[in-house]
């Protein structure tokens, strides 16, 4: 057991770091996105409320492994052949948007209708109220949720050895059937999700904590 830990220890630590940066740059494109979408679910009129709303809806109803094959397996069926990064970074935004946009409709929504009408009264403008009032104001109770926003998007990585992307999952699976044994490489793999899960929630803990001294 204890060669095969030091053996793969590298190689591991090397497939998680890929999925920290995937984690990372994924979840701030969707963020923007899940913004936006937000902002357009709220503001945008039946038409673009509405195209918003049934995206979230399928985003969430779908299984994510489905959208994951869809992407990558299903539209070289109509030419489209994705290498497993793009594919990975493509699914991860738009699964990820689907979340983020009800995690930023439910902080804006939190806020105090006071908020608005004050926003109003002073004659901000509706983006001016938002970027200044509503959603500094809303971060403070969206904070959980975003927190674990990135812990979802560092689990769903674990699905894509599936198509090939070399992470650390894909590291582990090579690894076990080289060796055989599978139970050490798997052990490693899930201290190091562990690990990464608990250092997102402790810097979401202190952000939290910073953000609500100084609302």
């Amino acid at each position: 057991m204890f060669h095969i830990v030091a053996l793969y220890t590298g190689v591991l630590l090397k497939g998680a770091l890929k999925d920290v940066v995937l984690t990372v740059v994924s979840s701030i494109l969707a963020l923007i996105l899940g913004a936006l979408g937000a902002i357009g679910r709220i503001y945008g009129g039946p038409i673009v409320g509405g195209a918003i709303y049934w995206y979230v809806e399928i985003i969430r109803g779908l299984p994510a492994i489905l959208q994951l094959f869809i992407l990558y397996f299903g539209l070289s069926q109509f030419g489209i052949d994705l290498n497993p990064l793009s594919a990975a970074v493509i699914w991860l935004v738009a699964y990820g948007t689907g979340y983020a946009v009800e995690i930023f409709r439910a902080g804006i929504v939190d806020v105090a209708e006071g908020q608005h009408e004050a926003a109003k009264a002073l004659g901000l403008s509706r983006f001016t109220t938002l970027r200044k009032v509503i959603i500094p104001q809303a971060f403070v109770s969206m904070m959980p949720n975003l927190t674990s926003f990135l812990v979802l998007q560092l689990k769903n990585t674990t699905m894509l050895y599936l198509i090939g992307y070399a992470d650390i999952m894909y590291q582990a699976r090579l690894g076990a059937d080289a060796t055989e044994q599978p139970g050490p490489l798997y052990l490693m793999v899930a201290v190091e999700y562990l690990v990464i899960s608990a250092a997102i929630a402790r810097i979401g803990s202190r952000v939290e904590r910073r953000i609500a001294a100084y609302r």
